[in-house]
């Protein structure tokens, strides 16, 4: 018997189902990776939307908190002469805040803030005229910060940096001692608001949403009295 050397090999079925299987492997390895990937990117991207609203709350609390309704020496007082009594009204040619949440302009804020404004760019202690506008259509918040020079603000072109986008509501009230009221015009209460309730609600393209909800107490406003506080605290929407 002659000896041979016999050499076996895959047939093309072997060959067909080992590819096969690595197909099935590297599928299932890769939709894994593929749903981690974006698992992690919409985390990542709510954690971010998230974040945004968060700051962007706090830094409208901030000014708030640091409103600045004048000094005496800005205002004039204009006594009245009635039938029985005498009547002093006191005016002033400045609007030191203003408040609205349907603006038509979209300015729903407009006031002046004194310190607390370091973390912005060029902003020291002083006087700031502060402005928040909200842009329905593009769903954007942006700020405009200028230095306050005590006169009865201009026409001028204001500076606005967009602070927060995927915006999709800001509401605002404003607490006078006893209600909430829906705006607030300096020019006809002549004091500044005791509070100011912030809803701030944002939502992305893959329609996550965030909603933050605060009040801000004006810092500057006395405080007649406890029960007075508490009020403001339980007061309903």
């Amino acid at each position: 018997m002659s000896a041979r050397t016999q050499q076996r090999g895959f047939t093309l079925i072997e060959l067909l189902v080992a590819v096969a299987l690595i197909a099935t492997v590297l599928s299932i390895t890769y939709g894994s990776y593929v749903v981690t990937t974006r698992s992690a990117q919409s985390c990542k991207s709510r954690i971010a939307l998230s974040e945004q609203g968060r700051v962007t709350l706090e830094r409208m609390t901030r000014h708030i908190r640091c409103s600045y309704g004048g000094s005496d020496s800005d205002r004039t007082e204009d006594d009245q002469t009635g039938s029985d009594q005498t009547e002093t009204v006191v005016e002033t040619s400045v609007s030191y805040f203003d408040g609205n949440a349907h603006a038509p302009n979209g300015e729903i804020l407009s006031f002046v803030s004194t310190s607390g404004l370091r973390e912005e760019k060029g902003a020291k202690d002083g006087l700031f005229k502060v402005v928040y506008r909200f842009d329905r259509r593009r769903r954007e918040l942006a700020l405009s910060l200028s230095r306050f020079v005590g006169t009865a603000e201009g026409t001028g072109k204001r500076d606005w940096r967009v602070i927060a986008d995927q915006v999709k509501s800001v509401d605002l009230a404003f607490f006078d001692g006893e209600k909430w009221l829906d705006r607030w015009e300096f020019e006809d209460k002549g004091v500044l608001p005791r509070a100011v309730r912030i809803e701030l609600g944002g939502e992305n393209e893959s329609l996550q949403r965030y909603d933050y909800s605060t009040v801000a107490y004006v810092s500057c406003r006395d405080y007649q009295s406890e029960e007075q506080t508490q009020t403001l605290v339980s007061v309903e929407k």
